[in-house]
């Protein structure tokens, strides 16, 4: 099992940003901070180390808010300063950083270069957001790709891990404003963020979503599999607008002939085979998509289903098609396992057409 996130939050970390803190700051009590953390950290989970770390530095740096502020940025461009271990620097801004909006920004421009502030910019625009907005719009044009992104991935409406901000959810338009900006980028890390927003916009403005991928679409410079990544929960939903554009069939002439999960009990970290054997009832050649849905069991007994994609198939008239995937059960980052029936289900096109189950003899932990 791989090791969890939070662990990367250790004593050896801890000890490494004292030091680089005390090389700036000469008044840095780097033992006092170092023990004031370690003793906190183990019982908590990734956010609340994260967290830990801010607080602690916000205690140990000088009062003086932008007197910190330029110890902590001056820290992050240190060699070897980056990925978790900058990660509570940008938490710093984040949670203390609203005293002094100007500076906590112009300090995120230089920060996500090394930890992305997607997190640290929320609370700005949920209390500064015309203010944040000019940066944004100015990041659009940055240099670094790492700055470019920071725009699209920070106003989305449903950021992983991160709160909500009212005024993105009201108004779709105000991360859209962005994107139109980075549609073409040429990051495909940048692109990747366009098509993670649309997704999320996506979930309350379906067809605004599918407006703006036909008109993107026909541009000549608009990669394809942006288009498809950002309609990709559509099509997991049968968005008849969605999956036309993209070229698939949206009223399926099939019949599934056969659809079975086996083994039919398994126990935590084995897999299931699913297959299915599915015939075409049309006169013309359809494109379909195949994906499954696993009704997840949860601690409460009830289920929650969650759409898995298979793959795409091309079925020419009367033609038939036998797929086969193997899946894994097995505890994730973002998904605990119950015991119980978990139901499993065959989607068409956007539509469930056949119904297996298999039964998990355990619960993860």
């Amino acid at each position: 099992m791989a090791e969890p996130l939070k662990d990367h939050f250790d004593r050896a970390l801890v000890e490494s940003l004292a030091g680089r803190f005390a090389e700036t700051d000469a008044g840095f009590d780097a033992a006092t901070f170092t023990a004031r953390v370690i003793d906190s950290l183990a019982p908590l989970e990734l956010k609340d180390r994260i967290n830990l770390v801010a607080d602690e530095l916000r205690t140990a740096l000088p009062d003086d808010y932008a007197t910190a502020l330029t110890a902590v940025v001056a820290v992050s461009e240190t060699e070897g300063v980056d990925g978790f271990s900058a990660w509570p620097l940008c938490s710093f801004v984040e949670r203390h950083g609203l005293v002094d909006p100007t500076a906590s920004l112009a300090a995120m421009e230089r920060l996500t270069r090394q930890f992305s502030c997607e997190f640290a910019i929320r609370p700005f625009l949920d209390t500064h957001l015309d203010l944040t907005m000019t940066s944004l719009r100015e990041w659009v044009r940055s240099d670094d790709e790492h700055v470019r992104r920071l725009p699209s991935e920070g106003t989305r409406p449903h950021l992983p891990w991160g709160p909500n901000v009212q005024a993105l959810l009201d108004d779709p338009e105000l991360g859209i404003s962005l994107l139109e900006e980075l549609r073409h980028d040429p990051s495909e890390t940048v692109r990747r963020s366009v098509a993670n927003h649309l997704n999320d916009v996506a979930r309350r403005h379906p067809d605004r979503v599918v407006e703006i991928c036909r008109r993107w679409s026909g541009e000549a410079d608009t990669e394809l599999s942006m288009i498809r990544h950002a309609l990709r929960s559509l099509v997991k939903k049968g968005d008849s607008g969605a999956m036309a554009l993209l070229g698939f069939t949206t009223d399926p002439a099939v019949d599934v002939e056969s659809f079975a999960v086996t083994p039919p009990t398994i126990g935590l970290g084995e897999s299931i085979r699913l297959a299915a054997t599915i015939r075409s009832t049309a006169s013309e050649p359809q494109r379909l998509v195949i994906d499954f849905i696993v009704h997840h069991i949860g601690a409460s007994g009830a289920s929650t289903p969650k759409v898995f994609k298979w793959t795409t198939v091309e079925l020419a008239p009367g033609a038939t098609t036998e797929l086969a995937k193997t899946r894994k059960i097995a505890t994730a980052s973002t998904r605990r396992y119950n015991a119980g029936r978990h139901r499993v289900e065959l989607q068409v096109a956007g539509r469930v057409m056949a119904e297996s189950a298999f039964d998990l003899t355990e619960t993860s932990g």
